[in-house]
């Protein structure tokens, strides 16, 4: 009988340690997005204000784009195949990531490229480049 308590016990904090994990994965995702729209420009006051905010947005930009290809690495190790542009356009929209441009997969991609953090796979998609790839 106490076994059988223990075991319900363990079950559930080892449930509970689970959902916290998930809510933490996705507030570090949700910070991340709001950290990343920091870069949205408002109207300058005077021309020196303007030099100032255009410093920051390339600053917040990069930490944007720096989280950006951080979650794409996540999505494509956690499926565990590459991964297109528009699957991954489809997946960091849907958690809430803003890709500016006409062509959003174009963009993805240049920015994907820009990083060298990833290697195309003819046919396939991207793949981290400091993993050796799935057989």
């Amino acid at each position: 009988m106490a076994n059988e308590t223990v075991r319900e016990l363990l079950a559930k904090a080892m449930k509970r340690r689970e959902e916290l994990r998930l809510e933490s994965e996705a507030l570090d995702s949700l910070i991340q997005t709001y950290s990343g729209l920091m870069h949205l420009k408002t109207e300058p006051e005077s021309p020196q204000l303007n030099l100032l905010e255009a410093q920051r947005s390339r600053r917040a930009r990069s930490v944007y784009v720096a989280g950006l290809m951080d979650e794409i690495r996540k999505m494509i190790l956690t499926e565990g195949r590459p991964l297109t542009r528009r699957d991954l356009l489809k997946r960091l929209e849907a958690q809430g990531y803003v890709i500016e441009g006409g062509d959003k997969s174009k963009v993805l991609g240049t920015n994907i490229w820009r990083s060298k953090l990833f290697v195309h796979i003819e046919g396939k998609g991207y793949w981290p480049k400091d993993v050796a790839p799935m057989r």
